[in-house]
C-alpha cells in the first residue's frame, strides 16, 4: 500500500458561483468542488483544509488548501496541479503545488492573513465589475477614511466588527496593517488592505464598510473610536458587500512555505 502524503495547493478563484468555501448542503462550494475533484481522479474521498472560510461570493488570488491523498498515480506536485485543473472549473484554478510535512494544516499553521478589498468609486455603474468591487458612488474624503483606519491598527477587542453569527472564542485581534490605495484598474478605483493574525466572521468587510461611511460623511473619525472602544455591532458601519472581497496571501512561520514569485498574484 502505497503512503499517505500530504499535498498544499496554492489557489486562485472567482467566488460567484459559490456559496463561499465551506460544504453546504444543496449549494456549490469551494471546498466540495476540490473534494469531488480529488475523487474523480482517484476513487480516494478526502478531506480538503482551507485556509479560512470565505463568504458566498468572495474571491481569492493566493489562497491555501492541503489534503492528504494516497494516489498512487499521482507522485509528483506537477501531476496534481495539471490533473486538478483539467477537472476543475475555469473559475477555480490550481497555480502550484507542493508537498509539505504531515503535521501541515492550511489554516491552523498559519501565522497571518491578508486581504484585498475593492471599491469602484465613479459617478456610473461600471459594467465590467459587477461581480468584482463595490461601486460607491458617492465622494469618498479618503484622508478621512485612512485617519479612521489608523485608529483600528493593532490589537483590539474588535467585537464590534464580527458577525452576530461569528463562532471566534476570542474577538481580541491584531490588526496589524490597514492601507488604503487610490488605484485606477479595471475593476477599481480603491483599494483597502488588511493583514492581521486573524480575522473574525465579516470583519475585512464591516471595517471596510465602516470605512466607506467615514468617507461617505456618514459617520465619523469618533464614531470610530467610540465602536472600537463600545464593542457593540450597531456602533459600527454597514457590512460591505462580499464581491469586493479578496484572499490576498496566507502568512506563515518564515521557512515554512515558499511560492515561485512567478505565480503569486499581487
Amino acid at each position: 500500500m502505497p503512503s499517505a502524503q500530504n499535498w498544499l495547493l496554492l489557489l486562485t478563484y472567482e467566488g460567484t458561483c459559490y456559496h463561499g468555501w465551506q460544504v453546504q448542503p444543496n449549494s456549490p462550494t469551494i471546498e466540495e468542488t476540490l473534494e469531488q475533484a480529488v475523487k474523480r481522479l482517484t476513487g480516494e474521498t478526502v478531506k480538503v483544509h482551507g485556509a479560512g472560510r470565505t463568504d458566498s461570493g468572495v474571491h481569492a488570488l493566493n489562497f491555501t488548501a492541503n489534503f492528504t491523498a494516497k494516489a498512487e498515480n499521482f507522485k509528483t506536485a506537477e501531476k496534481w496541479r495539471v490533473a486538478l485543473n483539467a477537472v476543475l472549473p475555469p473559475d477555480i484554478v490550481v497555480k502550484y503545488a507542493q508537498t509539505v510535512a504531515a503535521d501541515f494544516h492550511a489554516r491552523h499553521s498559519a501565522v497571518g492573513k491578508r486581504y484585498r478589498y475593492l471599491i469602484s468609486n465613479l459617478p456610473y455603474k461600471p459594467p465590467f465589475s459587477l461581480n468584482q468591487s463595490w461601486w460607491v458612488s458617492q465622494d469618498l474624503d479618503i484622508d478621512l477614511m485612512c485617519e479612521a483606519a489608523d485608529l483600528l491598527v493593532g490589537k483590539h477587542d474588535f467585537s464590534a466588527f464580527r458577525a452576530a453569527s461569528c463562532s471566534s472564542p476570542s474577538s481580541v485581534k491584531d490588526l496589524r496593517v490597514i492601507e488604503i490605495f487610490e488605484v485606477r484598474s479595471r475593476h477599481s478605483t480603491l483599494q483597502i488592505e488588511m493583514e492581521a493574525n486573524s480575522f473574525l466572521q465579516h470583519m475585512v468587510r464591516i471595517i471596510a464598510g465602516t470605512l466607506v461611511e467615514v468617507g461617505r460623511g456618514y459617520k465619523s473619525v469618533k464614531d470610530v473610536a467610540k465602536a472600537l472602544e463600545g464593542g457593540l455591532r450597531k456602533q459600527a458601519g454597514i457590512t460591505a458587500p462580499p464581491q469586493g472581497l479578496y484572499s490576498l496571501s496566507v502568512i506563515y512561520p518564515e521557512g515554512m512555505i515558499e511560492w515561485p514569485l512567478e505565480v503569486l498574484d499581487n
